[in-house]
C-alpha cells in the first residue's frame, strides 16, 4: 500500500503495482501500437503503388505514421480514458497523480513524450532501472509528470464454505479466537479438508487421535471455554469462525478500497 495525502490532509492508502504487472501492461500496448502501424504501412504501401508517391512524400508519411502510432495515440488514449490503456485495462490498472486524482492531458503529454525515447531507446532498460530505485515503481514519465500507478481491479472475495456446527454457533459468536497461532490453524485446516475430501477412505481412529491433540493445543487459546463436544466440532468450529470472520474483514477492507477509489476519482480530484 501506497499513502497519498489529499488536499483535504487526509492520509489514503491505495494499493501499487508491481513492476512486472506494469512492464507486462505496456508490454501488450506496445503490440497493440505496432501491430496496427505495421497494417498502416501495409496500406499506405499499397496506396503508394498505386498513386505513385516519391521518395520524400514516402518519408514523411512513414514518419508522421510512425510518431501517431508511438506517440500520439498513446497520449490521445490516456487522456480519453483518464489513465487507461488496453494494456492497463487488462491488467486492472489505472495511471492517477501524486495526488490520488485522475490525469489530464498535460500529464498524458509529458508521459507520453517521455516515454518514446525512455522505452523505445534504451529497450525499456531506464523504466525498469527506475522503477527499482523509486517509492511508487515509477518510470521516468511519471517523475517527469507526477503520476504513478495503482491497482483499481481487485479478486471478489467468497464466502467461505465451511459452516459453524450448529451447537457451537453460539459460542462461536463470543469466543475470542484471535490469539491461535498460524501454524497451528493451518494444521487444524488441513486436517479439516482431509477429512472433508475424503469421508469415506479416512482412518477415522487416525483422524480423532490427531484432532484430539490439535484440540487440546487450540483450546488453550480461545476464550471462554467451549461447550463439551467431539474435538473435530471444535476444530471446525474454531476454524469456520476464523475463516467468517477474515471475510468480513477483506469484505470491509474491499468495500472501503472501492469507495476510496470512487472518490479519488470525482470532484474536486478529477
Amino acid at each position: 500500500m501506497r499513502h497519498v495525502i489529499t488536499g483535504e490532509a487526509v492520509a489514503l492508502e491505495l494499493p501499487s503495482v508491481s513492476l512486472i504487472t506494469r512492464g507486462a501492461s505496456l508490454l501488450l500496448d506496445l503490440v497493440i501500437y505496432w501491430t496496427a502501424m505495421a497494417l498502416a504501412f501495409l496500406a499506405l504501401g499499397l496506396t503508394g503503388q498505386s498513386i505513385g508517391f516519391n521518395d520524400a512524400a514516402a518519408a514523411a508519411i512513414g514518419l508522421s505514421t510512425m510518431v501517431g502510432f508511438l506517440v500520439i495515440a498513446p497520449i490521445t488514449v490516456e487522456t480519453l480514458t483518464r489513465g487507461r490503456s488496453v494494456g492497463k485495462l487488462a491488467f486492472g490498472i489505472r495511471v492517477v497523480r501524486d495526488d490520488g486524482g485522475a490525469v489530464r492531458f498535460r500529464h498524458c503529454l509529458i508521459r507520453g513524450l517521455a516515454g518514446f525515447p525512455e522505452v523505445y531507446l534504451t529497450l525499456g532498460l531506464l523504466p525498469l532501472l527506475i522503477g527499482m530505485f523509486t517509492e511508487r515503481g515509477k518510470r521516468l514519465g511519471d517523475v517527469m509528470a507526477g503520476t504513478y500507478a495503482i491497482r483499481v481491479r481487485h479478486p471478489l472475495v467468497r464466502p467461505m464454505m465451511l459452516p459453524v456446527p450448529a451447537t457451537m454457533a453460539a459460542w462461536a459468536q463470543i469466543a475470542d479466537i484471535g490469539r491461535v497461532p498460524e501454524d497451528l490453524a493451518a494444521r487444524a485446516g488441513r486436517l479439516l479438508r482431509t477429512v472433508e475430501a475424503g469421508k469415506r477412505r479416512v482412518d477415522m481412529d487416525a483422524i480423532t487421535t490427531v484432532s484430539d491433540r490439535l484440540a487440546s493445543e487450540i483450546i488453550r487459546y480461545v476464550a471462554p471455554a467451549p461447550p463439551a463436544t467431539s474435538s473435530l466440532e471444535f476444530l471446525s468450529a474454531v476454524m469456520a469462525e476464523r475463516r467468517n470472520r477474515e471475510y468480513q474483514r477483506l469484505r470491509v477492507q474491499q468495500e472501503r478500497t472501492e469507495s476510496l477509489h470512487r472518490r479519488i476519482h470525482s470532484l474536486p480530484y478529477s
